[in-house]
C-alpha cells in the first residue's frame, strides 16, 4: 500500500457525516490505500459494524470531557502503531485541534478537517469554532468544506483564508437510490394519501415543528395526506405532545431511525426539509436522486443545492404557512412535479455524485493536492 488514510469520527450513527465518511472508506479499502478509522465517541454506536467491515483498521479512542491532555496522548500513541497513517481527516469541527495536536505529535505527515455545519450559525458556537480553528491552524493543513456555501463562511465568520479552504461537495449513490425508490414506487397502491416525508435528526435545529404546523393546517383545509417523520432525536417527545396538541396525532408517523431511506423516498410524494441551519442537506441529494419532490427552508445551502429554486420549492425558515402553499401547490401540479423532478436528477447526478465526491477526496488526501478550490475558487 502506497497510502495511508486515518478517518476520525466523533459519531458513528445515522447521518448525513457518517453516510458519507462510510462511502469514503469503502471507496479506498482498496489494494492501494489503507483506510483507518478512528471513533472518539464515548459510547458505543448503532452504526460501529459498518465501519468495522469497511475498514482495514477500527480503534475506538474515546475523547471524553475534561481529558483532551489524555485524548491526545492516547491517540498520538495510537497513531504511532504501525503501519502508521500517511494523512489524517477529521469529521469532527471543532475537536479537530485535539486530533491535529496528536497527529503532529505521532509524525504524521498531514491533516484536515471536514466542515459540514455553519460555523457562525448562533453567537456562542461562532466564538467557540473561531478560537478552535485558528488554535488548530499550526497543526492542521485545512478545512474541507461540503458546499461553497460553508467555504465562505468559514473565510466571512471565523477569517480564515482562502488558501487553507477546499470545498468538495457531499455526493450520494445516485443510481442506487433511484433504482431503490423506483421498486418502491411501483409497490404503493393507487388510492393512498399523499405522503409527506421528513428525514432529519430530532433536535431543534430540524425543525421538524414547523411541518406539523403546515400539516395541522392542510388538515384542516380538508386536504388528506400523512406525514411521515424519520429519525429520532431530543426533541421527538415535544412534537409528538405537539401533535396532540393540535389533534394530528393519527395523521404524523413517528418512524424512528431508518436505513431504508431510498425507499421511503420512494413511497413519499413529496420530501420536506424545514430545518433553521443546514450546511448542505444530503436528504435533498437523496431526495434528488430518488426523483421524489422537494420543499425545503430557504436557507443559502439549500439554496446553493436546489440550484435557486428550480429544483425544488423554497419556503422562508419557519413559515408554516408558506410551507403548507407549497406543498399544495406541488400535490395539485404534475407538471410542475415532472419538471421539478427532472430538473433535479440532472443536478444531482452532475454535481453530486458519490463518485466525483471520492475523486476529490482521493486527490487531497492521497494525491496530494494542494489547490485549495479545485474548480471552485473564493474571492
Amino acid at each position: 500500500m502506497t497510502s495511508r488514510v486515518a478517518h476520525v469520527l466523533g459519531a458513528l450513527n445515522f447521518g448525513g457525516v457518517e453516510t458519507n465518511a462510510l462511502n469514503l472508506v469503502r471507496d479506498m479499502a482498496d489494494d492501494d490505500v489503507g483506510t483507518d478509522v478512528y471513533y472518539t465517541g464515548i459510547a458505543a454506536s448503532p452504526r460501529e459494524e459498518e465501519f468495522i467491515a469497511a475498514a482495514d483498521r477500527y480503534v475506538w479512542c474515546p475523547l471524553k470531557k475534561y481529558q483532551q491532555f489524555q485524548f491526545v496522548l492516547e491517540l498520538s500513541r495510537r497513531f504511532r502503531v504501525a503501519p502508521r497513517p500517511d494523512v489524517v481527516l477529521s469529521y469532527a469541527f471543532g475537536n479537530h485541534l485535539w486530533v491535529a495536536i496528536a497527529a503532529r505529535i505521532a509524525g504524521v505527515s498531514r491533516c484536515y478537517v471536514r466542515v459540514a455545519a455553519d460555523p457562525g450559525r448562533d453567537q456562542r458556537t461562532k466564538w467557540k469554532s473561531l478560537a478552535m480553528a485558528h488554535a488548530a491552524r499550526p497543526f492542521c493543513n485545512g478545512e474541507v468544506a461540503i458546499s461553497s456555501h460553508l467555504g465562505e463562511q468559514l473565510k466571512k465568520e471565523l477569517h480564515l483564508p482562502s488558501s487553507r479552504i477546499r470545498v468538495i461537495r457531499n455526493g450520494c449513490d445516485v443510481e442506487g437510490i433511484a433504482t431503490k425508490a423506483q421498486l418502491a414506487r411501483g409497490r404503493r397502491g393507487s388510492n393512498e394519501q399523499p405522503s409527506i416525508l421528513m428525514i432529519a435528526r430530532m433536535d431543534d435545529a430540524k425543525d421538524q415543528a414547523t411541518l406539523i404546523r403546515a400539516g395541522s393546517a392542510m388538515l384542516r383545509s380538508g386536504l388528506g395526506i400523512r406525514i411521515r417523520l424519520a429519525g429520532d432525536g431530543p426533541e421527538r417527545p415535544h412534537l409528538q405532545a405537539l401533535c396532540r396538541s393540535l389533534g394530528i396525532e393519527n395523521s404524523v408517523q413517528f418512524l424512528g431511525v431508518r436505513t431504508d431511506i431510498p425507499d421511503l423516498l420512494g413511497s413519499s410524494d413529496i420530501a420536506v426539509l424545514s430545518s433553521k441551519t443546514e450546511g448542505l442537506g444530503t436528504v435533498l441529494l437523496e431526495a434528488m436522486s430518488a426523483s421524489t419532490p422537494v420543499v425545503a427552508s430557504d436557507l443559502p445551502a439549500c439554496r446553493e443545492v436546489l440550484e435557486g429554486g428550480l429544483c425544488g420549492m423554497m419556503f422562508p425558515v419557519g413559515d408554516a404557512g408558506a410551507l403548507a402553499e407549497a406543498v399544495r401547490r406541488l400535490l395539485a401540479d404534475k407538471d410542475m412535479r415532472d419538471q421539478i423532478v427532472r430538473r433535479a436528477f440532472e443536478r444531482v447526478s452532475t454535481y453530486y455524485h458519490v463518485a466525483r465526491m471520492t475523486t476529490e477526496y482521493r486527490q487531497l488526501l492521497v494525491g496530494g493536492s494542494s489547490d485549495p478550490l479545485g474548480d471552485e475558487r473564493l474571492s
